[in-house]
């Protein structure tokens, strides 16, 4: 199975943009795509689409506007969306192969796997000579179970391991319904690869997805089976992101985080790092200095990087999930225990909640951060001006906006975690589970323990 599924990106040079203006409307929408590739190409894509919008309000069939935004959608991640719009594209043109190719790639990244056969065979019919358009059939064929035809699909992508591999499955899954006495019948796009006819075209599905989280992987050959290498490789295999692309699941949940001089991870979740980056162990910064101790959280240390590449980060506890988060201009806080990567043009430092309280990662401003916790761990209660609540120090998680929380000194004769109290204006982030964590065995800082905590210059996290 092909490892490099991804989005062909649209062009967003300014060859991209169309020729001469055929009057003063068009002249105007030219100038907006100009604009809009510029916003793209620079990473603002919040902005590229709502220059779009506005586009599409003037023109809302225009053909350069619905690829264009579908695409934006894409980068930032919310596949369904981008699906609509380049069905509606479709419609506008169906005999444009771009189109029909980028609709059979989102529903591969969906896991729509008979939709995206449906899409790629409409594909190779209207360019014939497109290696990469095949082997995304062979994938997609081979995920219905329709061998013959993905085998068929590989050999004209010139992929011809993958296509002696499917023909040598397809042969012993035959041999096996045979000694079964069950027979040998063949998947129904099996049978149409045969025959010639044309897969038929799949009903749509009309589910809500989740355009933030990955869908589940499909199940991997078990341990009680005995397979191929090749298939014991390709069922774990990865799928890159598009290159442009800032943050994107890889499948298997790993994430893909493109990283640059500003970004910092954490070392326990880093699956690999890819390019030419230089892992360093990072500064703990309080108050807006650099400290000369390594940033740590429960014993594990936070790096720095140097250089630009890729991060391939998964969750390393389990039962716990990655979450990826776009900050726009915005305040958060978050117990450092939880935090896993950040970057862009984040101000980040590091501190306790006054009084002693738990240790947390403050982050300002525009960029990305991936985080981790239970899938069902995290629940949000909104604070308005006058409310405040008070909850146990370890069911508290993080904040979002300005909020203000104190730890309450615990009587003598209390056992257990201490309680924090929140006023203010924003949602504050709570754990269900509530479960105990461990000490963080981080250097200790200048108003670190509790006698300091409140004292002006200590750690405490400023708001």
């Amino acid at each position: 199975m092909p490892a490099d599924i991804h989005l062909p990106e649209e062009s967003v040079s300014a060859a991209a943009i169309p020729g001469p203006a055929a009057g003063r409307e068009d002249d105007v929408l030219r100038e907006q795509l100009h604009r809009t590739s510029e916003l793209v190409v620079a990473q603002r894509l919040p902005e590229a689409e709502l220059e779009l919008l506005r586009a599409q309000a003037d023109a809302p069939h225009d053909l350069r506007v619905l690829k264009l935004l579908a695409l934006v959608r894409f980068k930032l991640g919310r596949l369904a969306e981008a699906r609509q719009i380049y069905r509606e594209a479709a419609q506008i043109a169906p005999d444009d192969a771009a189109i029909r190719l980028n609709l059979g790639l989102i529903a591969l990244k969906l896991d729509w796997f008979e939709e995206a056969v449906t899409e790629l065979e409409a594909t190779v019919r209207l360019r014939p000579e497109d290696r990469r358009a095949w082997s995304y059939l062979g994938y997609a064929c081979a995920r219905t179970g329709a061998r013959g035809q993905a085998a068929a699909a590989f050999r004209r992508a010139g992929q011809h391991e993958l296509a002696a591999e499917m023909e040598r499955v397809a042969t012993t899954s035959a041999s096996a319904s045979e000694e079964a006495g069950v027979g040998a019948v063949a998947p129904d796009h099996a049978r149409a690869a045969d025959t010639g006819s044309a897969t038929p075209r799949p009903e749509l599905r009309t589910q809500v997805l989740d355009a933030v989280m990955p869908a589940p992987p499909s199940p991997a050959p078990g341990s009680g089976e005995i397979v191929s290498l090749s298939a014991f490789a390709l069922a774990r295999m990865l799928a890159p992101a598009p290159e442009p692309a800032a943050l994107a699941w890889l499948g298997q949940g790993v994430v893909r985080f493109a990283a640059s001089s500003e970004t910092y991870v954490r070392e326990s979740a880093l699956l690999a790092a890819l390019g030419g980056v230089e892992l360093l162990p990072a500064r703990r910064r309080m108050r807006g200095h650099l400290l000369g101790d390594t940033l740590t959280s429960q014993g594990e240390q936070f790096l720095r990087l140097a250089g630009n590449g890729d991060l391939w980060l998964s969750s390393w506890r389990p039962g716990r999930a990655l979450f990826a988060l776009s900050l726009e201009r915005d305040v958060l806080y978050l117990r450092d225990e939880q935090v896993v990567a950040w970057g862009d043009e984040l101000v980040w430092e590091w501190g306790r909640v006054p009084g002693g309280g738990p240790a947390l990662l403050q982050f300002r401003g525009t960029g990305r951060v991936v985080v981790t916790a239970g899938s069902e761990e995290l629940v949000a209660v909104r604070l308005g001006e006058g409310d405040s609540l008070a909850v146990l120090g370890r069911r508290l998680c993080g904040w979002v906006g300005r909020v203000v929380a104190q730890s309450l000194a615990r009587p003598e004769n209390q056992i257990g975690d201490a309680y924090v109290t929140c006023a203010g204006v924003g949602v504050v982030l709570l754990s269900k589970h509530g479960e105990p964590t461990q000490p963080d065995h981080g250097s200790a800082q200048p108003g670190d323990n509790s006698a300091g905590a409140d004292r002006p210059g200590g750690s405490v996290l400023h708001r």
